[in-house]
């Protein structure tokens, strides 16, 4: 149970004397901290808080951000790192050039194939004189046209990369990690 008076952000700012513009801003740059059970701020803890900034802000010393703050803040940044490795590994990510260029070659394919299929197909249906064997034709054509796009290989995008090959790029050379 939260012991101590819990106010908004209005009130906060009434008690310190600041306008709730300024109290906002505060709580940007991380100082008061929202009472989480209860929405709201415990007074006591952010007037103390206040206390230390100003005296901080006075004294010339740097009132923004503790050591483990950052260390912390370091080590989120190397676990999304690590996680973003790991789904690339999974080839579940891939670098936005190599989707670029494997999306760039996949249409370029599909574009010369449609163009190829006017004088196939002319070739093809020339004398033929039943309608539904024309449009079978064509149709199956154009199918096969289309598979082009339906067609998806995570190796082709990352330029057929193994995963060995990511592993060494990355140093992972530990024997450790390996699963047989």
């Amino acid at each position: 149970m939260v012991k101590g008076m819990i106010v908004n952000q209005k009130e906060l700012a009434q008690c310190l004397g600041i306008s709730t513009r300024r109290a906002r801003q505060l709580k940007d740059e991380g100082l008061f901290k929202v009472n989480q059970p209860v929405k709201g701020y415990l007074l006591a803890q952010c007037v103390q808080e206040y206390i230390e900034y100003k005296i901080n802000a006075e004294t010339g010393r740097r009132a923004s951000i503790s050591k483990e703050e950052v260390q912390a803040e370091h080590e989120e940044v190397k676990k999304q790192i690590s996680l973003l490795k790991l789904r690339k590994l999974r080839r579940e990510l891939h670098e936005a050039a190599d989707v670029e260029a494997y999306l760039s070659d996949m249409l370029i394919r599909f574009k010369t194939r449609l163009l190829a299929l006017p004088p196939k197909l002319a070739m093809e249906v020339a004398g033929e004189e039943d309608l539904n064997t024309i449009m079978q034709t064509i149709r199956k054509a154009l199918e096969a046209a289309l598979g082009e796009l339906a067609e998806y290989n995570p190796d082709e995008i990352d330029g057929l990369q193994s995963v060995t090959e990511l592993e060494e790029e990355e140093g992972g050379d530990d024997e450790e990690d390996e699963v047989d």
